[in-house]
Parts: structure tokens; C-alpha cells; sequence
């Protein structure tokens, strides 16, 4: 999927696009820095087409999803974890997307996709610091989606999503991107900087070009790649929603690399996050903790 090393840099999209469908075809397809990412597995390709079926049920999803072991342990791990709070167990895999939702289950099974060289990356405490966040991400994004007027089930996929960039990164070459970390915190550099200055790629480019290449909708694409920009110069609800979401993440301090722009305090954010959110912070890195246990 991802071919030999080209010699552009890439830090950015020209600014005479003007629409996200140009935006996201102008992306670089072939980057060095993504060669080692494994093509999108036939059946994360097979639920790809489901989704974009209306008349596709909860049936068709679970028997996609139950022919890789991966993903089915992924979705039933995720209905029985602390961030869903059933008081029973689910060992169905038809119950779980029932309970879960199929917008919810896509996201798991894309970042499933990334699985045998993400969880492998975890093993470093930074790393795993960057997962944690993209989890609160999606949870605060799915908690503050109706301030958004957006689907809460497509808020928790593009929240989950949102640093796909990132995680593609960290997969590939997990010391080098454990160490940019450790001197973005150290010398306060903001993280995009470091990842063109080594990878000639920040993650927000690279994510969104993973997102093409998957075929994933544009507006998962567009989240990709502009998920650290201001949330009142987005048009898009959904992109807006990440945007905050991604900010209040930071706020409550998920926060694994140096990010000046997103530290705010959560009154300047937009009205559709939440306000109880921060009462309950402590019982969110608690819920996300106890689910990264089980990784």
C-alpha cells in the first residue's frame, strides 16, 4: 500500500484547496515514513462496505467481525471495559455491537488493523500515554456530540481516530517516536515540529493520508488532519466536536506531548463540551487506566 521514500516535504496542504475532497487528494500517498504500515486487512475492507450499506444490520457486522479473532477480541474486550460500566459480562458478539454500536465498533476495528505493532509500542510508558489520550478523546467527543448536533457513535470513532497519524507513527518506529516525546516535553517543542523535522511528515498529514488510503470517509480524513486547528474556523459539527474534544482531553490531562495551542482553560471551550466533564476526571483516567490493563 505504502511505497519508497520520496524526497518532498510534506508539512502541510497548499492553500489554494478549497474543499476537503481536494484537500485529502492532495496528500502524499506513498511516504517513507508509513512504508512498514500493514494494507487495510480484507475484513476491516468488508466492513468498510457494510457501512456504506443502508441496509446492512448488526447481524452482517458480527459475523464480518467474527471471521478476524483480532477484532473480535477488540470489540468484546471494549463491551466489557470500564468505559461502557455494564453491569453484566458480554461473551456475544452479537449482543457486544449491539451494546456498543456499529459507529463505535468501526473505530475499533481500524485501530485493530495497527494492533500487533501498537500493542508491541505500548510497552513504552509515553506511548502509551499517546493511546490513552486518543481513548479520552473519543469519550468526551461521544459525552459533548449533542452540543455538536452530532451522532455520538461518529464522534467516538473520530475521536478514537483522530491521532490514527500518530498511532501509524509510533507503530513503525516506536524508540525513535518514545524519544521526539520525551524532547518535545523536555524542551517544550510542539510535536508536529519534531515529526517533520525526522519524518518529513507531522502526524496530522500522515493520518489523513492512512484515512485515503483505507478509503475511509473524507470526514474521518478531515479530522485526521485538522484536529489541532481552531474550532470556530471549522464549518464542519463533527471536525468542531474532535476539535474541542481534543482540547478538553488536554485540559484534563491527557496530555502526552507538548502541545502549547491546546492548553486552554476548559472555560474558553466551545459550549457543547460539557461542564460536569471536569468533576469527573479522576473517575476517567481511572476507567481508561483499567482498560489499558487488558491490553
Amino acid at each position: 500500500m505504502f511505497g519508497a521514500k520520496t524526497s518532498d516535504m510534506y508539512n502541510g496542504v497548499p492553500s489554494t484547496v478549497s474543499t476537503p475532497q481536494t484537500e485529502i487528494h492532495a496528500l502524499p500517498q506513498h511516504h517513507w515514513a508509513l512504508r512498514c504500515l500493514p494494507p487495510l486487512p480484507a475484513s476491516a475492507a468488508r466492513m468498510l462496505r457494510l457501512l456504506n450499506d443502508n441496509s446492512a444490520g448488526i447481524r452482517e457486522f458480527a459475523d464480518v467481525i467474527s471471521t478476524d479473532a483480532s477484532f473480535a477480541w477488540e470489540v468484546l474486550r471494549a463491551a466489557n471495559s470500564p468505559l461502557f460500566s455494564l453491569p453484566y459480562e458480554i461473551d456475544d458478539l452479537f449482543h457486544a455491537v449491539s451494546i456498543i454500536g456499529v459507529e463505535r465498533v468501526r473505530g475499533m476495528v481500524f485501530v485493530a488493523a495497527l494492533s500487533s505493532g501498537f500493542r508491541h509500542a505500548m510497552r513504552e510508558q509515553s506511548l502509551l500515554a499517546c493511546w490513552k489520550h486518543s481513548l479520552a478523546v473519543a469519550y468526551l467527543a461521544a459525552e459533548s456530540a449533542v452540543g455538536f448536533q452530532v451522532d455520538a457513535g461518529k464522534a467516538y470513532t473520530a475521536g478514537l481516530l483522530h491521532d490514527l497519524g500518530r498511532l501509524a507513527l509510533m507503530t513503525a518506529f516506536p524508540a525513535k517516536y518514545a524519544s521526539l516525546i520525551e524532547q518535545s516535553l523536555r524542551e517544550e517543542v510542539e510535536m508536529n515540529v519534531l515529526e517533520e523535522q525526522f519524518f518529513e511528515i507531522n502526524h496530522c498529514v500522515a493520518g489523513a493520508s492512512i484515512a485515503a488510503a483505507w478509503s475511509l470517509p473524507v470526514s474521518l480524513a478531515e479530522v485526521c488532519l485538522k484536529h489541532h486547528d481552531d474550532p470556530l474556523d471549522n464549518p464542519s459539527p463533527l471536525l468542531q466536536n474532535i476539535v474541542a474534544a481534543n482540547r478538553m482531553a488536554h485540559t484534563l490531562g491527557f496530555q502526552p506531548v507538548y502541545e502549547k495551542r491546546l492548553v486552554q482553560p476548559a472555560s474558553d471551550l466551545p459550549n457543547g463540551v460539557p461542564n460536569h466533564l471536569e468533576e469527573s476526571t479522576a473517575l476517567l483516567h481511572q476507567k481508561i487506566d483499567a482498560y489499558c490493563l487488558s491490553v
